[in-house]
């Protein structure tokens, strides 16, 4: 990975952001109702990503009472800002399988 300048935290890159990968599931589940050939690829995509997802998120609540900013893409902990429920609430939506 390309490093930073000093001051330049690498913000964006390598933590899991729940916006981010609401905005994949969306696309995901839309593929995966779709006739292309990738249809059961997007599926199986979408529910191992939700799950994953899901998961960690409640575990990492359980383990420190806490909804996170971000999550580490290695060990799934909780990283940044805490409590945090800003998009991290997302995963609300993400249960229901409401994707607008």
């Amino acid at each position: 990975m390309v490093k930073n300048a000093e001051h330049n935290k690498p913000y964006w890159r390598a933590p899991i952001w729940i916006n981010i990968n609401y905005l994949t599931l969306d696309a995901l589940n839309h593929y995966s109702k779709s006739d292309g050939q990738y249809a059961h690829l997007a599926n199986e995509l979408y529910f191992q990503l939700r799950s994953n997802l899901v998961q960690n998120i409640a575990n990492q609540y359980s383990k420190t009472g806490f909804f996170w900013e971000n999550y580490n893409d290695t060990n799934g902990e909780g990283l940044g800002t805490h409590p945090f429920t800003g998009w991290t609430t997302l995963v609300v939506n993400i249960l229901a399988n409401t994707y607008d």
